[in-house]
């Protein structure tokens, strides 16, 4: 057995930390590299516009028509593109993600992710309403599930490896290590587990690091320092805040939908063009709904943005980002997301200055809380966003009016409004539920390269004595019966040892043959007396719940483990049984 098959072996059961913990470093680095030239792709002249390094703003100062042209034609560019394409080839985002790791064990195809990065880049260069961090997660989700593929790792090994892709991808984009773990193991892999959580860890330093080499130590945002909670008579406040944030999500997540619905038929390069549109319509007036958004954050938390200028660029950016996200923009919506929080807690603390002078803390304050309750909110990820929220501000007196605001605005979205997150509702539209039983949860997190016997032997269904007897000499437990090269049927090996054992007796007792008769006798497999059962076949790749499916599909109790060697042969590691399988979950769950 070649060295690359005992890792594989290895990597489906859970003796295996340290070496996923080396690979998932490997993943950090590469996810973190492609975030990094994405993000030097969108911001360099090589697209259609640059950041002006002397204004530091993007499109306040530009002519109106170029506002509006510029979306306009980028999008029709996009959707242009687009149309080229194959409908499977246009998943992009964190719902291709997400669809991927629940229907085909987080094999991402390279292809979309070299749609994700051209298209995206381009739709994001072009001024339309999206964020940067959905394509960053796609992107480094499959710059990690392709080292899965590459080496044939389990499956159960490849998704962990995507959730360390997203976690470096988020850590590149925020700065922010620890949110990107949470993250991951919120929204991706969707399970608190050691055998996760330390390869996803190091994955996110990784791209931190990554980050931190290129575009230097310092935050996403520039976090004011007035960060204190001014009175506890500000907590019922807060409170408003996280209904507001909830309400504001809702209302997004509503509204997309609708738009999405409405425009399912309509060709590609149309809903782009109309979104483009629709974006360089608003933006001759509102400037601020223009791509990313990040300095108009960034002034909303240094409170240098009026009342006006804060409602006008929530409105304008909540309905912008619903066109450009229902129209299916290659996009993101973590950064309108926490564009809209920022102007939201913006407009709140305002009003609140302004009502409570001598119990209002600083409207950059209620900015950070605003756009950490409205991330959550939005993607149903509350601890996520407090995590990114004590790392984005490094200020632990944050949290504590943050969990409030953010918990509050969570309940707003599921049990007021019963709204999904936003991306199980995309996938939800698309006849696909994330929805996943504790049990398969479980198997899904296992490969059968862990839990299969290789305590087996192979016999053709026509064999004479002496080949059984060399078959069973290392006593195996499982024999399995083939047939023109292909397996028949199993048989527990006890089973043949006693017949055997049988036939001698019987042949003592009988008139004596010569031995050389008896040797060259065929016994017939298929026939003997034992418990015999049809079996189906899994790849070593797989994990106990596809393993599980398959034997539940063909009414079957058993498996063979193979693998296609390189020449193009079936070689076979191991069997597994349902009773196998039921064990490791009991043996998992045990108290």
């Amino acid at each position: 057995m070649t060295l690359i098959d005992r890792l594989r072996l290895r990597l489906g059961g859970f003796d295996a930390l340290a070496l996923m913990a080396v690979i998932g470093l490997i993943c950090g680095l590469l996810a973190g590299g492609s975030n990094i030239l994405f993000r030097l792709f969108t911001e360099s002249s090589l697209v259609l516009w640059a950041t002006d390094p002397d204004t530091k703003t993007d499109y306040e100062t530009m002519d109106w028509l170029y506002r509006l042209l510029l979306p306009t034609i980028g999008g029709l560019i996009v959707g242009i593109l687009l149309q080229q394409l194959k409908p499977e080839n246009r998943q992009v985002g964190v719902s291709h993600v997400l669809e991927r790791m629940a229907y085909h064990q987080g094999h991402l195809p390279p292809k979309n992710a070299f749609v994700q990065f051209a298209l995206g880049g381009l739709t994001i260069a072009s001024g339309q309403s999206v964020g940067r961090e959905g394509p960053g997660i796609h992107l480094g989700s499959a710059s990690a599930s392709w080292v899965g593929q590459k080496l044939k790792l389990p499956n159960n090994s490849t998704r962990i490896l995507v959730g360390c892709g997203c976690a470096a991808a988020i850590s590149a984009n925020f700065n922010t290590p620890l949110a990107g773990v949470i993250f991951a193991m919120e929204i991706i892999i969707m399970e608190y587990a050691v055998a996760s959580f330390i390869p996803i860890i190091l994955a996110s330093v990784a791209g931190a690091i990554l980050t931190r080499l290129v575009f230097g130590d310092g935050a996403s945002f520039d976090v004011p320092s007035k960060l204190d909670i001014q009175s506890l008579w500000e907590m019922p406040y807060f409170l408003l805040v996280g209904f507001a944030g909830g309400v504001l999500a809702s209302i997004f997540i509503i509204a997309t939908r609708k738009v999405r619905q409405v425009s399912r038929e309509w060709p590609v390069w149309l809903k782009t063009t109309v979104a483009g549109t629709s974006v360089g319509i608003i933006a001759i007036g509102i400037p601020q709904v223009m791509g990313i958004g990040y300095d108009s954050v960034n002034s909303a938390l240094q409170g240098e943005l009026a009342l006006t200028i804060l409602v006008l660029a929530l409105v304008g950016k909540l309905i912008a980002t619903i066109i450009c996200s229902g129209l299916s923009l290659p996009g993101g919506v973590i950064g309108p997301a926490l564009f809209l929080g920022a102007m939201l807690g913006g407009v709140m603390g305002n009003v609140g200055g302004e009502l409570f002078p001598d119990h209002a803390s600083y409207t950059g304050f209620y900015a950070m809380i605003g756009m950490a309750t409205v991330m959550g909110a939005v993607l149903q990820a509350p601890l996520a966003a407090l995590m990114a929220l004590l790392e984005l501000t490094n200020n632990p007196n944050i949290i504590f009016p943050g969990m409030f605001s953010i918990v509050i605005g969570n309940l707003v979205v599921t049990q007021l409004f019963k709204q999904q997150s936003f991306w199980e509702t995309q996938m939800t539209d698309r006849g696909l539920d994330l929805r996943v039983s504790p049990i398969k949860q479980v198997l899904r997190s296992i490969g059968v390269a862990g839990v299969m016997s290789r305590s087996m032997a192979t016999l053709n269904f026509r064999s004479t004595p002496d080949e059984i007897q060399v078959a069973l000499k290392d006593k195996p437990r499982w024999v399995l019966v083939m047939e023109d090269e292909h397996v028949t049927s199993l048989m527990v090996a006890s089973d043949l040892v006693r017949y055997m054992m049988e036939r001698e007796e019987k042949q003592r007792e009988e008139t004596p043959k010569p031995d050389s008769e008896q040797k060259r006798k065929v016994i017939n497999l298929l026939k003997i007396p034992a418990n015999r059962q049809d079996l189906v076949s899994v790849n070593l790749q797989a994990t106990l719940e596809e393993a599980f499916d398959k034997m539940e599909q063909a009414k079957m109790s058993a498996a063979y483990v193979y693998r296609i060697t390189h020449d193009g042969q079936e070689r076979i590691y191991g069997v597994i049984t349902r009773d196998m399988i039921t064990d490791q979950y009991v043996y998992t769950h045990k108290p």
